[in-house]
């Protein structure tokens, strides 16, 4: 019986476009209309007038009459035979409905508004006599809804092949009394949810507490609200019980998570909960690693659909997009097969998001969050649009409608005064304290019939706004060997705001029984705002030629805007011996940067400067000795306005077939074809003296401040507010003056063409003892990209470059397994993949990314990689994996020819900000152990151990990257062996988890560390004469291990409502990377040693070993969160 989740369901459907007001009152009207037809079921009067009637018809009439709704499955069905007669008026509706059920082996349960009618439980067969003294005991327990833990009464309760059976009550409890001592199965069902069973033992005279949870499933039954006459089935959630089993039934090498065990963590996005699966961490907070290797070789499916990039400088989808509230399951595929595309070389990650089949369902989730030393403190914001807050400008920032457009490389003519009018003034930030973060999320599902067939709908929305307050240290080499070079040291306070609307809108049309068609959508706004102020100096003191720091104020705002759309049909034909599924996407992605500005001031040493240096900073220019330029005024301006767009467009399709040739061979073919388009452009604006002449030049020296205002072109912090003006931009160019530097190397167009097709089979002889998965993958893949080189020298004219690389690929896989008991799988696998450059990495288009204080350039002549993949995998599942338990361990191995990688190509001598590039190693192995177990603790005496799980792996991999060519013939190669850029040595997750059903309780604490991997690939040593001390090149930057510790505490306030409580990044533990200095590969921490040739007399150290480069703390986050469901 069903009676309390249907009316959760059947509420929950409507609540959720609240921001109607007449929507809003429709809500209430529909809510309190339970609330009054919850008293007619006692004392509400009926007049029965039935003659021949059919119990179906006879339950709504008295409906009809009463308001009182009837829920029931398809145990009714049994009695189309019988036929009701009765006449009598002015009778209870508790009354007509015991007169209606009688002549039936159905009860009821009134609660609320609704009654629930199903099949009694068989009927309870007398306790056999005890033998002399022994003991009888009972099992009694509690069932509830796994995620929301609501108390599910009439439950059917059964223990097999006894013929004894209860119904749990209105809260959830059963009993059954009088057991004799030994082994029982204890089976569950409910109208709507998976049967439930689990293994009991009685031992003498004690009472076996079991506390259950029942899930649903993807076999749902089905029950009728009459008065709609509408069939509905619950919300899919994804057990433990069902992704062991899933992952036990896969064709090849595959982990997961399941939506019990998100809902028990403190993961608020699918970044998150994917770092809980075997063999997976998270880059940047937002890219899925797969057995240590980084985002580019993963590839990110969205509900069996390939995701769309969000990023500009690769094709990683990012996931703290997903929030975790509507994630029912995810799966990581490890090994290759011929259906995933070949672009996969460390794992496909599946997330599959809760789905909806004919039900009424509304949930709502509101959390909050403190961060110290950002919530509450003083955070750095300025003056934005009015829709800041929703994630996209409103304008404010637009590009002038006076200068040329994105993407025309035409150049403005535009005097200072109307550059002063016409672009926006806001050159300043202020003060404020920070809000605490909040997060908003609803889940609606509802069904209607047209045509007379199931449309099913699923509408998700989450706001998230978000502000994150960081003081980042970066530092360049070691200190006593900077004189020289350009190495700094930096000290930013980054203030970001971030801003974020999802929408996830999934139909479902159901033809039949075995055919559909689905209609799915994400939308993604998001806004990032941020003011950033860095204060710089040398790293061997302050510069000796003016004696200053320097500090840059940014003021920076990025919005994306990403939809992806597919309509797909699954159809079933045949006696269920032909599938053939088919997809149609569009994705769309635009991401701007409108009106980034940086604002460089400079101001006098401590050492040089007289009175409070705080108040004395003053805007860059050029020196006027030109033995003693500022290059980077010159090259960049005082002022610098940026405007980018990337706006890409992607068109996919594809087509399976399956053939079940006999139930032990399956033949399988499909095709996918896309086509990608990129455009990307921007536009640069800056602002110099107004008699610099030849701002591209910065070997020819600019103006010699002979006619200039010293009081407008070196201006004051303080002044900021009202500099950008007339009165500083002038005409006769006594003041500043802006220089439109947009050239043809500020575009570039791309477009990729993928054509692929595939043939595969599935033997699975003798029952699946054996099962062979097979088959062979073509692609063929065309990436163009039209750019333009900038030039060497001022003067010279950008060199147009085209790049056009057609490739075709066979790519064979197998996967085998052998299953010699329902316990134990051996796997093993092999597949060739791809690994394919991205546009930007291949696009010789240089930018300053001035956030994170990098420059980012591509290579043309990246090639892809090709990838031999080996897996061995031994699976073990006690109790057959009806406990949701299981315990694996494997090894992979996989040869990579021409592996791309990030390179560090910064220059200490000519580089004044850190550049990263790409580039191609010659090859490289990786060799790994993955352990996995998930396992309850119930064997623990005592019952309290019973609701205790954990969940742990451990991998381990050895890399070796050989024969890097680095960049170009005039530097001396790297010979020694080294780890491939981003590889993690080894990676553990942990997790104990608290789940008891009867309270509604659930406490997690879960661990995770991905050790020390290299970030980007120094270029090898070179010596220079004119450095004091290391090499002139930038060697390896290295991202250093990690401890993380998050807690989890959640518990029922009452039926649908739950409050959780959570602690992330517990220790506190700072993000940090390592240049390592002295080219060991690895890291080695800075400390001082002996001078062996002390200048200044004995006892003088110096420092040895790999430098901080970059290092934050994200500080903890406390999270309170609160759910309720309708």
């Amino acid at each position: 019986m069903q009676k309390v989740v249907q009316l959760l369901r059947f509420r929950r459907s409507v609540t959720r476009k609240t921001s109607s007001p007449a929507y809003i009152l429709f809500i209430l009207t529909f809510f309190f209309s339970f609330r009054a037809s919850s008293q007619d079921f006692q004392n509400g009067k009926v007049s029965l007038d039935l003659k021949g009637s059919s119990l179906k018809e006879a339950l709504a009439e008295i409906q009809k009459q009463s308001g009182v709704r009837f829920i029931y499955d398809q145990d009714i069905n049994k009695y189309t035979a019988l036929k009701i007669t009765h006449s009598e008026k002015g009778m209870t509706v508790k009354k007509a409905t015991e007169l209606v059920l009688k002549g039936t082996n159905l009860q009821y349960v009134w609660e609320d508004g609704h009654v629930m009618i199903s099949e009694k439980p068989a009927v309870r067969q007398p306790v056999p006599n005890a033998a002399a003294g022994q003991e009888t005991g009972s099992v009694k327990g509690r069932i509830v809804d796994f995620e929301t833990t609501v108390p599910l009464p009439g439950a059917t309760v059964k223990l097999e092949g006894t013929g004894r059976g209860t119904i749990s009550n209105e809260k959830g409890y059963y009993t059954l009394n009088g057991v004799r001592p030994g082994e029982y199965v204890l089976s569950v069902t409910y109208t709507g949810y998976s049967p439930f069973t689990e293994l009991v033992r009685i031992k003498g005279n004690e009472t076996f507490d079991v506390r259950m949870q029942v899930g649903s499933g993807s076999t749902l039954g089905e029950f009728v609200v009459s008065n709609a006459g509408r069939k509905v089935t619950n919300v899919t959630h994804t057990t433990e019980k069902a992704l062991i089993a899933e992952i036990k039934n896969a064709r090849s090498v595959v982990s997961g998570i399941s939506s019990q065990q998100i809902s028990m963590s403190a993961d608020r996005n699918a970044a998150e909960v994917v770092q809980r699966i075997s063999g997976i961490t998270v880059m940047d907070d937002k890219f899925v690693v797969v057995r240590g290797m980084n985002q580019r070789y993963n590839l990110t499916y969205l509900n069996d659909n390939v995701a769309p990039s969000t990023e500009v400088y690769s094709r990683a989808f990012a996931l703290d997009l997903i929030p975790s509230r509507i994630i029912d399951k995810i799966l990581v595929y490890k090994s290759p097969s011929p259906e995933n595309q070949a672009d996969a070389t460390g794992g496909v990650v599946k997330i599959y998001t809760k789905d909806a089949k004919n039900v009424k369902h509304f949930d709502i989730e509101f959390q909050t969050t403190y961060r110290p030393n950002t919530t509450f403190s003083p955070f750095l914001t300025y003056q934005g649009g009015k829709t800041d807050w929703l994630g996209f400008d409103d304008g404010t920032r637009r590009l002038p409608s006076v200068v040329p457009g994105y993407g025309d490389l035409k150049q403005a003519k535009l005097t200072p005064g109307q550059y002063a009018n016409t672009f926006n003034n806001v050159l300043t930030f202020q003060s404020r304290l920070a809000s605490p973060n909040i997060q908003l999320t609803a889940n609606y599902y509802n069904s209607f019939k047209i045509a007379g067939k199931n449309l099913s709908i699923l509408s998700s929305l989450s706001y998230k706004n978000d502000l994150l307050r960081s003081d980042v240290y970066q530092q360049n080499g070691i200190k006593e060997y900077a004189w020289g070079t350009t190495d700094k040291i930096s000290n930013d306070n980054i203030n970001t705001q971030t801003a974020q609307l999802n929408l996830l809108q999934n139909f479902t049309y159901r033809l039949g029984d075995s055919s559909s068609i689905t209609f799915k959508n994400f939308l993604l706004q998001q806004g990032q705002k941020s003011a950033i102020v860095r204060i710089s100096q040398p790293s061997w003191g302050f510069d000796a030629s003016n004696g200053s720091y320097k500090k840059d104020n940014i003021l920076s705002f990025s919005q994306r805007f990403l939809y992806a759309g597919n309509v797909g049909g699954t159809h079933v034909l045949k006696n269920k011996r032909h599938n053939l599924q088919w997809n149609a996407g569009y994705i769309f992605s635009k991401q701007e940067t409108p009106d980034q500005k940086v604002i460089r001031l400079t101001v006098p040493s401590s050492e040089l400067a007289v009175g409070d240096t705080s108040l004395q900073w003053r805007a860059r220019g050029h020196i006027f000795h030109p033995d003693n330029p500022d290059e980077v005024p010159v090259k960049m301006g005082i002022i610098s306005r940026m405007w980018i767009r990337n706006q890409e467009g992607v068109y996919n399709g594809s087509l399976d077939y399956t053939f079940k040739a006999s139930p032990w061979l399956h033949f399988r073919a499909g095709t996918f074809h896309q086509w990608k388009e990129r455009k990307l452009a921007r536009r640069v604006y800056t602002v110099m003296e107004g008699d610099v002449t030849n701002p591209d030049n910065y070997y020819v020296y600019p103006g010699e401040n002979w006619y200039v205002d010293p009081r407008l072109v070196r201006f004051r912090e303080q002044d900021l507010d009202k500099v950008w003006s007339e009165e500083y931009f002038r005409d006769d160019y006594q003041g500043l003056r802006v220089y439109d530097r947009t050239s043809g190397s500020d575009v570039y167009t791309g477009t990729e063409q993928n054509n692929s097709g595939y043939v595969s089979f599935q033997f699975m002889p003798a029952n699946r003892l054996f099962e062979v998965y097979g088959g062979l993958r073509f692609e063929y893949n065309r990436q163009k990209i039209a750019a333009a080189v900038p030039p060497e020298r001022a003067g010279e004219l950008n060199v147009p470059i085209l790049i056009d690389n057609p490739t075709s690929n066979w790519l064979p896989s197998i996967n085998a397994s052998w299953r010699p008991g329902e316990s134990f799988v051996m796997r093993a696998g092999y597949g060739k993949t791809l690994n394919r450059y991205e546009f930007r990495e291949a696009a010789p288009y240089r930018e300053v990314d001035f956030e994170n204080n990098v420059t980012i350039g591509g290579n043309p002549s990246l090639k892809s990689a090709t990838v031999d993949n080996y897996d061995l995998r031994l699976e073990y599942y006690p109790a057959k994996g009806s406990k949701g338990e299981a315990i694996s361990v494997g090894v992979f191995y996989k040869k990579l020819l021409n592996p791309i990688e990030r390179v560090n190509t910064s220059n200490r001598v000519i580089s004044t900000i850190p550049s990263m590039g790409f580039q191609n190693a010659t090859s490289a192995t990786i060799q790994g152990l993955e352990l996995e177990v998930r396992k309850k603790l119930d064997f623990i005496p005592g019952r309290f151990f019973r609701s205790f799980s954990t969940i742990g792996s451990v991998s381990i991999m050895r890399s070796n990257t050989r024969n890097d060519t680095t960049l170009g013939a005039v530097v001396v190669p790297t010979t020694s062996d080294r780890p491939l850029q981003g590889q993690a040595p080894y990676i553990v997750n942990a997790g104990l988890y608290y789940d008891n059903a009867s309270t509604g309780t659930k406490v997690s604490a879960i661990y995770n560390i991905s050790g020390t991997s290299i970030y980007a690939i120094g270029r090898a040593y070179s010596y220079n004469s004119f450095v004091a001390g290391g090499s002139e090149f930038r060697s390896s930057i290295l991202q250093l291990q990690r401890h993380l510790l998050d807690l989890s505490f959640t518990q029922r306030i009452i039926r649908s409502l739950q409050l959780k409580f959570s602690i992330q990044n517990l220790l506190d533990e700072p993000v940090r990377f390592a240049e390592d200095y002295n080219y060991s590969n690895k890291y080695e921490p800075q400390n001082p040693h002996p001078d062996p040739n002390p200048e200044f007399g004995p006892g003088k150290h110096i420092e040895q070993g790999d430098n901080i480069s970059r290092e934050y703390k994200p500080g903890r986050l406390f999270i309170v969160t609160l759910s309720y469901s309708l």
